[in-house]
């Protein structure tokens, strides 16, 4: 925690790949003092300046007895020194990451918001990290005005093995593991060319899983008639991917 680091980092892939989670995980595991912000909740730049300090003003530790007020940049970053100096972080060198989630949002802001983050380091004079997370390439991402360029980091997406793996954990306990494999297996094989989304993928084990279970319900197969199982299931499936990313709502 005594040492600098990289004053920006710029993490993107695709949704659902575990950065967010990942993010919160290692800052939590290594109780670093860390601000997490999402850019679409806080949607404008007074917004998301001022969440960041009153998370910061909780992280060191300081009472805060008034609203934080910020207008300006300037003023978020002499707030931000002033909290960053309270008397429970004199006696180490600061370790912050303000993560942005969502940060492609930022493109949506004032144009000097995106460049202030990527120097924040630089302007505040403090050892603090600025981490953005997103689903875009940086390319996509750069000011046409020029900035300090971040450090970036590629979140590949899930291949079909870790899909299977994770999946399953969401077997069912009154049947066996080896059943639901195979369900995902059957799943994986209809839409992994077309989806590579976990929470979509998991919505629609959810909802097809009744209609592959039917034939054991009623007695016609047992959970190894993989044939049976997936003539039930076939126009299930098809119907299923016709809808995908397009919630049918009652």
């Amino acid at each position: 925690r005594q040492q600098f680091s990289f004053p920006s980092i710029f993490i993107y892939g695709h949704t659902s790949s575990g950065k967010t989670y990942v993010m919160r995980t290692l800052l939590t595991t290594l109780q670093l003092p860390h601000v997490f912000v999402n850019c679409v909740e806080y949607f404008t730049s007074r917004l998301l300046l001022e969440e960041i300090l009153i998370q910061l003003q909780s992280c060191s530790g300081t009472e805060q007895t008034s609203p934080v007020h910020c207008d300006t940049l300037n003023d978020f970053v002499r707030l931000f020194k002033q909290a960053v100096a309270s008397q429970e972080l004199q006696d180490q060198t600061l370790y912050i990451v303000s993560v942005l989630d969502r940060a492609e949002q930022l493109r949506e802001m004032e144009a000097n918001i995106l460049p202030a983050f990527l120097r924040l380091q630089e302007l505040t004079d403090r050892n603090v990290t600025v981490v953005l997370l997103s689903e875009i390439v940086w390319e996509l991402f750069r000011p046409n005005i020029g900035c300090f360029e971040p450090f970036t980091m590629y979140f590949s997406d899930y291949s079909i093995g870790h899909l299977q793996k994770i999946l399953s954990q969401n077997r069912p306990p009154e049947y066996s593991a080896d059943f639901y494999a195979a369900y995902i297996n059957i799943l994986l094989g209809v839409f992994y060319m077309v989806c590579r989304d976990l929470k979509e993928l998991r919505h629609l084990a959810a909802l097809n899983f009744a209609k592959y279970c039917e034939p054991v319900v009623r007695g016609e197969a047992n959970e190894r008639d993989t044939r049976k199982l997936w003539k039930n299931i076939e126009p299930h499936l098809k119907k299923a991917m016709q809808t995908v990313y397009l919630r049918e709502i009652s």
